[in-house]
């Protein structure tokens, strides 16, 4: 049994664990052990938004109209093979060159001194543990890297990834198996006291919305998955602040020898944890009072070249300070929350009360080209998302059915000829609109139920 293989293989049939992704981050892009790793990304990000209420009442939106701006990032990445199967190491070198930014930059760089500014970081150092048996294999990191698990996830859609500062703990089991289903048992779990976002140079504590210190998240995983059907759940306590914990089922069936159908059912549920969530409800940062929950449903069918999906939410959060609640599954401002469901999107639609649904399209050209150049790896797809919740107009006083809706449309090429091997273009053009105005002035996450539109460009090369 091969160690990668023991850690990462997927086992499915022919369907990815969400039929419908066109994945344009990617922070392991090259993941090659015992060679040093350099790859570099151009990202631009031009974002408009509107609010005629606002424009009548204050004169405009606060945080500008037209946000966004243009950087290069490169990571320079060391993974060592280990020494006697048993320790490595993992070093990673970040830097951000500021090309061009607006205010309110939309987090392509550090803007905590007030200023967009370009940065480099050291992004990961750890010592890394893997031991193994016949069916099982464990791994331990400590220090500085790129912990996914539990409900904690690093955020890959900027210049250059997030990372945290901790521990992080695997273990893989195989053998567990269901009649002719190889059944395959996994574990994470991970400790983390400081983090550094994908828009910022340094290690920092982890704070809640309203700036109070968290002292550490604590959190893990477990999934058993029997290629037909998998089952998840995991947990996260950010102490003092918040508890999410995660529900998951997923039902697989092959059709043919490429194709498959896949039903997800996800249910998430958020608590208060104490005195911090207390005094960011007190400043009015709060999301929900003591308890949130976020049921998502999803039907997949993937065929050749073409993938579908249709999708269901409903997020319950409510907030009795007055305004519009919302599912919050971070563990603070600047520690990004697992959020799987696939009706979540850069707006959310996560709003108390709120039913959403999603239907959505894809299409691979593989086995195509264009002027000679071979199209395997390009992707299409497009979504569309309505939701629906209510909402009181604070200037009438009356209760108001709100529709939020987004329309997405994604493009993504990963050449694999090896003339361009390394090289991948993304493209994101997404168009939002809400039929409320108002619904910006009494919800807790003001900034996503503005109309606008998005536009985003990626362009990937490891070396």
């Amino acid at each position: 049994m091969k160690l990668k293989q023991a850690i990462v293989s997927a086992l499915v049939l022919g369907v990815p664990t969400q039929t419908l992704a066109v994945s344009i981050n990617d922070y392991d892009r090259t993941g090659n052990e015992g060679e040093f790793n350099v790859y570099m990304r151009a990202v631009h990000i031009d974002t408009r938004i509107e609010n005629d209420l606002m424009d009548d009442l204050f004169g405009g939106i606060p945080i500008g109209e037209r946000l966004g701006g243009t950087a290069l990032g490169v990571v320079a990445d060391y993974k060592s093979r280990y020494w006697l199967n048993s320790i490595g190491f993992d070093a990673s070198v970040y830097g951000v060159a500021k090309l061009d930014a607006r205010p309110e930059d939309r987090d392509l760089f550090d803007d905590t001194s007030g200023e967009s500014e370009s940065f480099g970081k050291l992004g990961q150092v750890n010592l890394k543990f893997l031991h193994g048996g016949e069916n099982w294999v464990g791994a331990f990191q400590v220090g500085r890297g790129r912990f996914d698990a539990g409900t904690v996830v690093t955020k890959d859609t900027r210049a250059v990834p997030s990372s945290y500062q901790g521990a992080r703990g695997q273990m893989r089991i195989e053998g567990l198996d269901i009649g002719p289903l190889p059944g395959v048992l996994s574990f994470d779990a991970a400790y983390i006291n400081r983090t550094s976002p994908r828009d910022r140079e340094d290690f920092e504590k982890i704070l809640s919305e309203s700036g109070e210190e968290i002292k550490d998240i604590r959190t893990f995983g477990v999934e058993y998955d029997a290629r037909l059907f998998a089952l998840k759940f995991a947990r996260g306590v950010a102490e003092d602040f918040n508890q999410n914990t995660a529900y998951g089922l997923t039902l697989r069936a092959p059709i043919g020898e490429s194709g498959g159908a896949l039903l997800e059912t996800q249910y998430y549920d958020f608590r208060r944890e104490g005195a911090a969530w207390d005094r960011d409800w007190e400043n009015g940062d709060a999301a929900y009072d003591d308890k949130a929950n976020w049921l998502n449903i999803n039907l997949g069918l993937e065929l050749g070249r073409w993938g579908w999906g249709i999708s269901y939410s409903d997020a319950e959060a409510e907030l009795s300070n007055g305004m519009l609640g919302y599912a919050y599954f971070d563990h603070g401002q600047n520690a990004d929350g697992l959020m799987d469901a696939w009706t979540r999107s850069g707006n959310d639609f996560n709003n108390d009360g709120e039913e959403a649904w999603q239907i959505g399209g894809k299409y691979k050209f593989d086995g195509y080209s264009l002027a000679g150049i071979p199209l395997d790896g390009f992707n299409a797809m497009v979504l569309f998302k309505r939701g629906k919740f209510d909402a009181t107009n604070p200037l009438s006083g009356v209760n108001t059915e709100v529709q939020e809706s987004q329309m997405e449309y994604r493009l993504n090429y990963r050449f694999d000829e090896p003339e361009h091997k390394g090289l991948a273009v993304g493209l994101i053009y997404t168009r939002y609109w809400i039929d409320e105005d108002f619904v910006a002035l009494v919800s807790a996450q003001p900034d996503n139920v503005l109309n606008g539109e998005e536009v985003r460009v990626y362009i990937d090369y490891a070396f």
